[in-house]
């Protein structure tokens, strides 16, 4: 099975679903999409029955496809929520490195351009931000103006490789922040695009369904294959 060809497929009308009709998922996709698949199998066995009670014959014949589209939205959801999981779990380990960092080169350009007072104005703005987006700002600022003002520091015997590490630390938490705060971010491409997917797929079983209680009404253990929790 190609679940990325069936997402294909799906993808314009997917993404057209309109806001306010997408439904959350209140069951693990894996057994919605299990359930799609057995539903399939069972209305296929019953589509002249159903076609003649009315319904849309496509409903039946879209289920397999729909639910590898499903599946695929799913798996591409998942892989971008665990690595923002673990960019968080990242941050958590990194970050308290890269806020000694900042105040390490903060405390020895205070001293070593103690005397220089435009310089030291741009040190004081540095030391009044508080927030992780300031700290990542703060490595950068403070690696440039290390570099643009080397005598100062050269006086103190800075170890001038620390401006470098105050770069890469500004790029790398910059990266991680962005992850981190991602996995927090309900309006995630990825996750509509499921949470569409899925709306779309349950919206055809409970059609189906409902036909297939209809016509069944007399016969329990064809009417069974209908019910929601039936699992074959």
């Amino acid at each position: 099975m190609n679940y990325q060809s069936d997402f294909e497929t799906w993808k314009d009308r997917i993404e057209a679903l309109p806001l306010s009709e997408v439904k959350l998922p209140n069951q693990p996709i894996d057994e919605v999409t299990a359930g799609a698949e057995t539903l399939a199998k069972e209305a296929g066995k019953d589509k002249d029955a159903l076609v003649e009670a009315g319904l849309d014959a496509t409903l039946i014949d879209e289920l397999p496809t729909l639910s590898g589209a499903v599946r695929f939205s799913q798996a591409e959801w998942m892989s971008e929520f665990n690595a923002q999981q673990e960019a968080q779990k990242d941050w958590l380990e990194q970050s308290p490195l890269a806020y000694k960092l900042r105040d390490e080169i903060v405390h020895h350009f205070s001293f070593a351009y103690r005397n220089e007072p435009k310089i030291k104005t741009k040190i004081s703005r540095i030391k009044e931000g508080s927030t992780h987006a300031d700290m990542i700002q703060d490595l950068i600022e403070l690696a440039v103006l290390g570099d643009k003002n080397p005598e100062p520091l050269s006086k103190i015997n800075f170890d001038v490789t620390l401006n470098q590490q105050a770069r890469t630390t500004s790029h790398r938490m910059s990266e991680l922040l962005a992850l981190s705060n991602g996995s927090k971010d309900e309006t995630s491409a990825s996750k509509l695009l499921r949470d569409k997917a899925y709306t779309l797929l349950t919206n055809h079983m409970s059609t189906i369904r409902e036909y297939g209680k209809y016509v069944f009404w007399k016969d329990e253990n064809r009417k069974e294959k209908y019910m929601a929790n039936y699992k074959a």
